[in-house]
């Protein structure tokens, strides 16, 4: 997994976020592309995930806006029983030469992110929080609406890392009418790094809120591919 925490724009992010989600006390990102070679529930996949921070009451969570995989059984599992918004991507994949390292995702013909960085060493700092909101909706038989009302589900996930290592580089967003997280500005780079042989635990999800239908229905984009322009 290569990845980057980043700041961004307050009002964004604000505008990016569900009620009654509210922004986390700072306009911070997370984004990652990752090579998930023996999963326990579905054949090997490569996965990109962007997330901005999110908080619902006083806990604070990846708040998860985009999540391309390869792989069509870790879609229906992430989709249907966490609600992440995962959408099949065409290529995902890491690449090191030397002491660099390029994470990329390409969906529907565009490149959507790219994280490139210059390893230097061993990475000390403290890692990304893993505990994740995601939003499970499904949309009505009818075309009006919701079958239910939306769900905020509260994913914990444990990452076990084996000596990740620190980078110094730069996050690029793709422009895509199917997926626009360009819209997302990086700011800073506040953390970046790159592990291999990495475990990670997915605990069971709590859901700890229904939403309003009418009023998260503009946040749907996030699980829609056609054109949005």
């Amino acid at each position: 997994m290569v990845f980057a925490r980043f700041r961004t724009d307050p009002n964004i992010v604000k505008r990016l976020v569900p009620p009654p989600l509210e922004p986390g006390p700072k306009p911070q990102g997370f984004v990652y592309v990752a090579e998930f070679g023996n999963p326990n529930f579905c054949p090997p996949y490569n996965e990109a995930g962007v997330f901005v921070d999110a908080q619902y009451k006083d806990e604070v969570a990846n708040y998860c806006l985009s999540m391309p995989v390869t792989v069509d059984s870790s879609l229906w599992q992430g989709r249907e029983i966490q609600g992440y918004p995962k959408k099949i991507a065409e290529f995902i994949a890491i690449e090191e030469r030397g002491n660099y390292v390029t994470g990329n995702c390409i969906r529907r013909g565009k490149r959507l992110i790219t994280i490139t960085l210059q390893l230097e060493g061993s990475l000390k700092e403290e890692l990304p929080n893993t505990s994740t909101y995601t939003i499970k909706a499904f949309p009505s038989v009818s075309g009006a609406g919701f079958e239910y009302p939306p769900l905020l589900i509260h994913s914990h996930n444990e990452f076990r890392w084996n000596t990740p290592e620190k980078g110094i580089g730069r996050v690029t967003f793709g422009t895509s009418a199917h997926d626009p997280i360009h819209e997302i500005p990086i700011k800073e780079i506040i953390l970046a790094g790159y592990g291999t042989h990495i475990e990670i635990l997915m605990h069971p999800g709590d859901t700890v809120a229904e939403l309003d239908p009418e009023t998260y229905e503009p946040y749907y984009w996030n699980k829609q591919d056609w054109d949005l322009e």
